[in-house]
C-alpha cells in the first residue's frame, strides 16, 4: 500500500473525482434524511460508519492487515475521525428538520472559509479567479437561503455546527493526502467515528428515539449507508491529491445541485425560481473557475 503524494496538478481529474463524490454524498444524505424520520441520529451515524469499517475489513483486511492503520500523522488522523463523527451527527440532524437543498446550502459557508484559510494554514496561493468564484458562490448561497424562508431554527443551528466541522474536515483531508494513503485515512476516520457514534447511543432516546418499525426500504438504506460513504470519501480524498484546497473549494458548491436533484426526486421538494437562480450561480461560479484555470495552465505549458 503506497502512500498518496500529490503528483502533477490535474484540475480536470480533480473535478471528475469531486463530482463522483458529490453524487454519492447526495444519495447518502437522502438516505440519512429518510431514516431520520423514524430513528435517532446516533444509530444512523453508527450504521453509516460501522458499515464502512466492516466493508473495508472484509475487502481489504485480509490483504493489508495492520497496514490499514499505518499513518505518518496519528494525531491528525484522530482529529479527522472526531471531526467526521461530529459532522455526521450534526448534518443528519440538520437534514431531519430542513429540506436537503437548504441544509446543504447553509453548509456552503464552509468552502469560502477554506478559501480564506488555505493560504495561511496550507501555504497555498489563492488566485484572484478563485476569490471571485468563491464570492459568487457565496452570493448564490445567500440567494437560496434568503431572509423570509421558513426554516426551522434548530435545523439551522445544526447546519451551522456542520459548517465548522466541514472547514476542519477539508483542511485535514488536504493535509493528510500529502503523506498518508487514502485507504488508511478512510479506515481510521471511519473507525474513530464508529466508536464515537457508539458512545452517543445512550442519547438515542433524546436524539430521535429508537426505530418503531423497519421495512424493506429502511433495511436497504441502512445497508447502503456504508457503501455510499466509502465510495464518496475515497473520491473526495483523491480529488485533493490532484489539486489544491483553494481550487477545490469553489467546485464544492456544485454539491448543491446534486442535493437539489436528490431532494426533488426522493422527497418532492422543489426550490422556487429565485432559489434555482442562486443554485445556477453557485454551480456556474465553480465550473468557471475550473475552466479559466485549466486554460491558463495550458497556455503556460
Amino acid at each position: 500500500m503506497s502512500s498518496i503524494a500529490p503528483t502533477s496538478s490535474d484540475p480536470l481529474r480533480a473535478l471528475l473525482l469531486l463530482l463522483c463524490a458529490q453524487v454519492f454524498f447526495a444519495l447518502l444524505d437522502a438516505s440519512g434524511k429518510y431514516l431520520a424520520a423514524d430513528m435517532g441520529i446516533p444509530l444512523i451515524a453508527l450504521i453509516r460508519h460501522g458499515g464502512q469499517v466492516l466493508l473495508m475489513l472484509a475487502l481489504l483486511g485480509p490483504r493489508l492487515r495492520l497496514r490499514l492503520l499505518r499513518t505518518a500523522h496519528p494525531a491528525l488522523q484522530l482529529l479527522r475521525g472526531l471531526v467526521l463523527s461530529a459532522f455526521t451527527l450534526f448534518f443528519f440532524t440538520a437534514l431531519k428538520y430542513l429540506p436537503q437543498a437548504e441544509a446543504t446550502a447553509i453548509t456552503f459557508i464552509a468552502p469560502l472559509i477554506v478559501m480564506l484559510l488555505a493560504g495561511p494554514l496550507l501555504g497555498e496561493q489563492v488566485s484572484r479567479v478563485r476569490w471571485i468564484g468563491a464570492t459568487l458562490g457565496f452570493v448564490g448561497m445567500l440567494v437560496v437561503v434568503r431572509p423570509g424562508t421558513a426554516l426551522a431554527l434548530v435545523g439551522v443551528v445544526f447546519a451551522l455546527l456542520t459548517v465548522a466541522c466541514n472547514v476542519a474536515f477539508q483542511l485535514l483531508t488536504r493535509k493528510l493526502a500529502a503523506n498518508d494513503d487514502s485507504t488508511t485515512t478512510l479506515f481510521v476516520s471511519a473507525l474513530i467515528a464508529t466508536f464515537v457514534s457508539a458512545l452517543m447511543l445512550p442519547l438515542q432516546d433524546t436524539w430521535g428515539g429508537w426505530p418503531t418499525r423497519l421495512d424493506q426500504t429502511q433495511l436497504l438504506l441502512m445497508a447502503a449507508l456504508g457503501v455510499l460513504g466509502i465510495i464518496g470519501q475515497w473520491c473526495f480524498i483523491r480529488a485533493y491529491v490532484w489539486s489544491s484546497a483553494s481550487f477545490i473549494a469553489p467546485l464544492v458548491y456544485l454539491q448543491l445541485s446534486w442535493s437539489t436533484l436528490s431532494g426533488w426526486w426522493f422527497f418532492d421538494q422543489v426550490p422556487d425560481a429565485l432559489s434555482g437562480f442562486g443554485m445556477l450561480l453557485i454551480g456556474g461560479s465553480g465550473v468557471a473557475v475550473m475552466w479559466v484555470e485549466t486554460h491558463a495552465r495550458r497556455r503556460s505549458t
